[in-house]
């Protein structure tokens, strides 16, 4: 992937296995980001593949990622300002409807039965996310942290199969932190998803991942369990500077 001159992302090639977390890190400008909106299809890359499930994306158009089985947050909080939790949890399901302008039009039961189940997965995740008692609150005037959990129920409603988690811990203190790790544990283990994220809270990735890659300058310098990565020479070079001991 370039950008003029600029090569961003160089030969970067690494699996994700079903039902794993996978962290996926480097010092800002190494093209994790970037990554990410390829996955998603928001920027086309000129050389390379990305299969999913097999599959390739390079001809999916950004607007069918979704029902593919891929969802995402981002790292700037794209929500609905104005809207309550409920309805921005509607909205990331409605990837999912089947029924079109007419049977809405009409009413028709199909249509209504649709309705049904989307509300029904919306309290499911409200209920996963302990939304509980915001379900009908403005986004707008909830804090940082529970904004955060809202945009992870939105991607989660579109039903993914693997999610795509940009900066999750971004923002959030300590404690808040420890606690988005055990629930992205729960999140894994109960709708049996996949995980890919980006991430610069190190703690978090090395304690929550199975699989570790470490970007720089656009190439992967380490990829494998979050021991072999942190113990990696180039990966401490990369963030520190220095040549490991």
């Amino acid at each position: 992937m370039r950008f003029g001159g600029i090569t961003a992302l160089d030969g970067v090639s690494f699996s994700v296995h079903t039902g794993h977390i996978v962290g996926l890190i480097g010092p800002n400008g190494a093209g994790k980001t970037t990554l990410f909106n390829c996955l998603s299809r928001l920027y086309s890359f000129s050389e390379g593949a990305i299969l999913f499930e097999g599959q390739p994306l390079v001809d999916t158009a950004p607007h069918g990622i979704a029902s593919l089985g891929i969802g995402r947050t981002f790292q700037n909080l794209a929500l609905f300002r104005t809207m309550t939790v409920r309805q921005n949890i509607l909205l990331g399901g409605h990837c999912r409807s089947r029924t079109g302008f007419f049977e809405n039009a009409l009413r028709l039961p199909r249509v209504r039965r649709e309705e049904d189940a989307l509300e029904a997965h919306a309290d499911q995740l409200i209920e996963l996310l302990a939304l509980g008692p915001v379900a009908e609150a403005r986004v707008m005037d909830l804090p940082f942290g529970t904004q955060k959990r809202v945009e992870l129920a939105r991607a989660l409603a579109s039903q993914p199969k693997l999610l795509l988690l940009d900066e999750p811990a971004g923002g959030l203190n300590h404690e808040e932190v420890g606690v988005l790790m055990e629930l992205l544990r729960e999140v894994r283990a109960r709708l049996q998803l996949t995980l890919l994220l980006v991430e610069h809270h190190m703690n978090m990735v090395m304690r929550i991942s199975d699989q570790v890659v470490a970007l720089d300058f656009g190439r992967v310098i380490a990829d494998g369990t979050p021991a072999e990565v942190q113990s990696n020479a180039e990966v401490i070079r990369a963030y520190l500077g220095v040549e490991a001991a």
